[in-house]
């Protein structure tokens, strides 16, 4: 894997990353115009929200590093016991059949993550897609992801003001990536 996935916590009080990098994380997503799909709802829509809510927001954020430079993001939220809803922002330099391959080691890295005692975080990850976000539809399918179908107004899409069909997909731990 040509990627590391860097946690965004803190170490006995300092943070991993510094404001200015979260925030530069949001603007990004701004100059490449992917505010839209990634925050589809609007409920982000500035880099000082962004951090709020990956500081406060009960998100668990990675920043992914690709060859010393960033190519987007993945948190989790929603968590329940050994459950997670996850969610991915790849930038320009991780797209295309690489974001797939690299996909697939960071979705492995985070359901094998372990804790203090060595039992397993996570047994399933959990994402909601919106049907007005094709990029990601795609990316999820090559993802090999499974799929629990399409749930009418399951999301909502600010652009147009209503809500909008999604597609939930799943990965489960010890099944993800067998034959890979």
């Amino acid at each position: 894997m040509k990627c590391a996935l860097l946690p965004y916590t803190d170490i006995d009080g300092i943070p991993t990353f510094t404001d200015s990098l979260i925030r530069g994380l949001f603007h990004r997503m701004e100059d490449e115009g992917l505010v839209g799909a990634v925050f589809s709802d609007g409920s982000v829509t500035t880099a000082d929200k962004f951090l709020h809510l990956m500081k406060f927001g009960m998100n668990r954020l990675f920043v992914i590093d690709l060859e010393g430079c960033l190519a987007g993001c993945v948190w989790l939220n929603n968590f329940e016991t050994r459950k997670a809803d996850f969610h991915f922002c790849f930038f320009s330099n991780l797209r295309g059949d690489l974001a797939v391959e690299e996909g697939k080691g960071i979705v492995t890295e985070l359901l094998n993550m372990t804790n203090e005692s060595g039992a397993p975080v996570f047994d399933l990850l959990v994402g909601l897609v919106s049907t007005l976000n094709p990029a990601a539809l795609r990316w999820c399918r090559r993802m090999e992801f499974s799929t629990l179908g399409t749930l009418p107004s399951a999301a909502y899409d600010a652009k147009s003001g209503g809500s909008v069909p999604g597609e939930v997909f799943y990965v489960e731990r010890g099944e993800y990536g067998k034959g890979r």
